[in-house]
């Protein structure tokens, strides 16, 4: 497949990046500060700006103080956004330093003169190793009389794929749907009641013939995907197999037992070499802690990340839910000014802890928000989260982004206090106003 023509990718590679904080049209100029080590130091380091981006162990000077980032913060003034570690604040001071902090020479501006940078060039994303694709829970609004995927997203039923469909009438640059969800054991596999052949017949060679990328996703919160076999799978990845089929997704969320995970897992690694172009992703849920103690996935999350990275799986992904973080506190998430969780800025802790915890680099994590409100009532991922989290995505490399789900990416007509499947739970942006604004700032 073609490299995509990312307008982030492309100014990102041009040295100077216009912030999509808000909208694309904004023209901020973004720079990676250098990765320092976090230590006190006696001269101060470059003067800390508003427009810079700052990673967890980012240095910056402001007042004769130095800072150390703690995680991953932009536009966050350390003089009032500083606080020891464990205290939620994206700075911690270094204390007093001397001498000017001045623009360094890696900044991407234009008085500076830099040369945007000592870490290279990014890699613009490509089919295979980037993907943006939400998921679409199959038994909404499914046509069950032909087992046809359909969708209320725009107001009246209509087909997700094919002649008169949403992705062929209202998301024309939509290319991969990650559809869910598959249960049972590999090879006996049902989607909500309807059979493996039969939702595979129905929907399979639409997408095929439409060019539509797709993820076979597994699991869920309401059900399990147990594979005891190699061969098992192969049946499974036979069974939806074509050119456009882009990987399988293991949403684990409860109900497996550590062996049925080893062998799902075991299973993977012996197939893999059959299907060199797929992915594999483990989805599991994850906190976000920003009070240092880098709590993220859970005893289930560990146990599954545990095993594939024994396994010597090549095309693995961790898949975090970075959509229900629970009660707002340091060691759960990253805190807003209000003392509510920020969702987009606990999207990126979340990744910095798994790669804290785990050494698992960029290319092997993608993230999946809940569209608007889950049901914990104060914490809604907004459409300027959309922003947060395609920027760092696009900056750091991440293998893919995707959100929960296709069918709530439409206001309700009055919120509610839990996740509705049909709507974003609250009366916010309209329809497929959160696919559309995550597919302009990834530049497809």
């Amino acid at each position: 497949m073609s490299i995509r023509n990312s307008t982030l990718w492309s100014m990102i590679t041009a040295g100077t990046t216009t912030s999509i904080l808000g909208t694309l049209a904004a023209a901020a100029a973004i720079t990676v500060a250098p990765v320092a080590p976090a230590q006190a130091q006696a001269a101060c380091a470059a003067a800390w700006s508003a427009g810079t981006v700052y990673n967890g162990g980012n240095t910056a000077s402001e007042n004769g103080t130095n800072y150390v980032a703690n995680w991953w913060t932009q536009g966050d003034d350390p003089a009032t956004h500083s606080g020891a570690t464990g205290s939620g604040q994206p700075w911690t001071s270094q204390g007093a330093c001397s001498g000017t902090g001045g623009g360094g020479d890696d900044g991407g501006g234009d008085d500076g003169g830099g040369d945007g940078g000592n870490g290279g060039t990014p890699t613009p994303p490509t089919f295979s190793s980037f993907v943006f694709s939400p998921y679409k829970d199959i038994t909404i609004n499914l046509n069950w009389n032909n087992n046809v995927m359909q969708t209320k997203v725009t107001g009246s039923a209509i087909p997700v794929a094919g002649a008169g469909s949403l992705l062929s009438t209202s998301l024309t640059n939509l290319d991969t749907l990650t559809l869910a969800f598959a249960t049972g054991e590999c090879g006996s596999e049902t989607w909500g009641g309807v059979s493996a052949d039969a939702f595979k017949s129905a929907n399979i060679a639409t997408l095929d013939s439409a060019g539509v990328g797709y993820i076979i996703s597994t699991g869920g919160a309401s059900g399990t995907f147990t594979c005891s076999s190699a061969q098992g799978l192969t049946n499974f990845i036979n069974r939806y197999y074509s050119s456009h089929m882009v990987g399988v997704d293991f949403d684990i969320e409860g109900g497996q037992t550590q062996a049925q995970t080893d062998s799902l897992v075991a299973a993977v690694a012996a197939v893999q070499s059959q299907f060199p172009t797929l992915r594999f992703s483990f989805t599991v849920a994850t906190l976000a802690a920003s009070d240092g103690s880098y709590g993220g996935v859970n005893a289930l999350g560990n146990q599954v990340i545990e095993a594939v990275m024994a396994a010597g799986i090549q095309h693995y992904t961790i898949n975090l839910m970075v959509m229900d973080f629970g009660r707002a506190q340091a060691s759960n998430c990253v805190l807003k000014s209000d003392g509510l969780c920020d969702m987009g800025a606990s999207t990126i802790q979340a990744v910095e802890n798994l790669r804290h915890t785990y050494g698992i680099a960029p290319e092997h994590i993608e993230v999946t928000p809940m569209l608007g409100r889950n049901d914990t009532a104060d914490e809604i991922f907004t459409l300027d989260n959309v922003d947060t989290v395609a920027l760092y995505a696009a900056q750091n490399g991440l293998a893919g982004v995707h959100h929960w789900s296709l069918d709530r990416d439409t206001p309700c007509a009055s919120p509610t206090d839990s996740a509705s499947p049909i709507c974003n739970s609250y009366s916010g942006p309209g329809a497929l106003d959160y696919t559309e604004r995550f597919l302009n700032d990834l530049g497809y």
